[in-house]
């Protein structure tokens, strides 16, 4: 990955070429976009069914990891670890750290505030950097204690106040429909540009959080993709079952969704990951109008279930359909480098990549080592609701992915992965004769399942040793209505 733009002296000319001065350039500003929720196919570049041009551009001049693996299969514990560089089990930022209180959880603000190790933007703000954040997601809010680090952090959701129950239901869509609301992601571009404009002369760090292709899936006009008379009704396609009801039933195997309803879904998830990509294009529009030498750095915490596997939402699996996640570096007046990087790379890397731009080095992201992902169960991450843990009582319990109960280790070196379960579950699967994880070898290739057995005790060791957090508050008010709008709570 070239780093000449960061040596002393080198400056790029609007005509693409290199000129030497006497004198360092300053550091460049580094905006860090998380796309929520987009699975490595949700864009183009990875092989998304829709075309996605800006990410197709930021691939073709900048960089694109094809192979970046996130270290958990939500939000919460992925991002910790890109903002600290070590993995769930050792930073202990997940389900672990919070607690299900009359279906709703309490925040995770007190393990990230009372983690004492490198975080992202303290060690950024440290080097010089303004930092600036904004989120359209909960969890990442300042409930959830990602303001740690950040001067300005702004918790963007939509406050509009309709009436409730069906008539506020239908104001509602028909709002989104016509583009007058979204995510968050409209304002994202417009607060982030307001920001930039008000910026000095000192570098800045930014991290936006967007939340389009997270459920319900629902992009406005005209990336909608049924006609206004045909709108599509997950919720009656499944039999009126509310998401977080309704994904948890299906995950754990004790109901099935219709065939329509798994098409539906995907046309929806990649529709809202085509309107992601508008969005991105107004970052880029705003860091170019700016003017300033920026790295931009666009990559999922993790990914989706579509259906695959009987899977959906992003919990209950380790599955590289919640693992393999787009990541690609794009620099403005910075040469980050071009080309595709085949290795698999975890995102661990990121935030020594980031720091080394900002140190003027900068260090490629780490890859070629083994990739590990790690989950702390659904019971942890999402709560099972006492009616659905009766139905699986009564059913079959064999047919309960193991990840419903106990956490989970995936371990990948190059096209193996190897999986396992607290309690002895285990799986091996070679990616490059199998992606869909179809065949599990474990019996066939003992000998490669064995050169695993370090990575499982490691794992292991780490989460009997892992950090407890005392729980923080519990969600209330706006911040219960916004995880219930994204299917945690009922």
């Amino acid at each position: 990955m070239g780093t000449s733009s960061l040596r002393s002296g080198d400056h790029q000319t609007t005509g693409g070429g290199w000129i030497y001065f006497s004198t360092p350039m300053a550091p460049p500003d580094l905006l860090l976009l998380l796309v929520d929720t987009a699975r490595a196919d949700a864009f183009g570049p990875w092989g998304g069914r829709l075309k996605t041009p800006v990410m197709e551009r930021l691939c073709r001049e900048g960089t694109m990891y094809a192979q970046a693996s996130s270290q958990a299969p939500w939000t919460l514990p992925s991002t910790a670890s890109m903002f600290s560089g070590v993995l769930p089990s050792q930073h202990g930022i997940s389900g672990d750290c919070f607690a299900w209180e009359d279906g709703k959880p309490t925040s995770p603000a007190e393990a990230i505030r009372s983690y004492d190790e490198a975080w992202l933007p303290d060690t950024l703000r440290a080097r010089g950097y303004r930092t600036w954040g904004a989120s359209c997601n909960t969890w990442i809010s300042a409930w959830g204690g990602f303001d740690r680090g950040f001067e300005r952090f702004l918790d963007l959701r939509d406050r509009t106040r309709l009436p409730k129950g069906r008539a506020g239901s239908v104001l509602r869509r028909a709002r989104r429909m016509y583009g007058k609301v979204d995510r968050g992601g409209r304002q994202a571009v417009e607060e982030f540009g307001r920001r930039l404009g008000e910026a000095g002369p000192e570098p800045l760090f930014a991290m936006v959080n967007l939340m389009e292709v997270h459920a319900p899936y629902d992009p406005p006009r005209p990336f909608y993709p049924y006609a206004f008379w045909k709108r599509a009704n997950t919720r009656r396609l499944s039999g009126g079952t509310t998401k977080a009801r309704r994904f948890l039933s299906y995950n754990t195997q004790v109901a099935r969704p219709p065939a329509e309803y798994i098409e539906t879904v995907r046309s929806l998830y990649y529709a809202a990951a085509r309107y992601e990509d508008w969005l991105l294009g107004g970052f880029v529009e705003v860091v170019k109008a700016s003017g300033r030498p920026t790295v931009l750095l666009v990559v999922a915490d993790h990914g989706e279930n579509l259906g695959e596997h009987g899977l959906f939402n992003h919990n209950s699996s380790l599955r590289e359909t919640l693992l393999h996640v787009p990541l690609a570096a794009w620099g403005h007046r910075v040469d980050v480098g071009a080309g595709r990087v085949e290795e698999p790379v975890s995102l661990l890397g990121l935030g020594d990549w980031m720091r080394g731009l900002a140190d003027g080095d900068a260090t490629p992201i780490a890859g070629n080592g083994p990739v590990v992902a790690e989950y702390e169960s659904t019971i942890k991450h999402n709560g099972i609701p006492a009616d659905i843990q009766g139905m699986i009582d009564s059913g079959d319990p064999s047919r309960v992915p193991a990840l419903v109960f106990h956490p989970g280790v995936a371990v990948r070196r190059g096209s193996m992965k190897y999986v396992a379960a607290e309690g002895g579950d285990e799986a091996l699967y070679d990616l490059a004769a199998d992606p869909e994880e179809s065949e599990n070898l474990l019996e066939v290739r003992p000998e490669a399942a064995a050169e695993f057995a370090p990575f499982r005790e490691a794992w292991e060791k780490r989460r009997a040793e892992r950090p407890m957090y005392e729980a923080g508050d519990l969600a209330e008010g706006e911040i219960a209505d916004h995880l219930r709008t994204l299917g945690y709570i009922e």
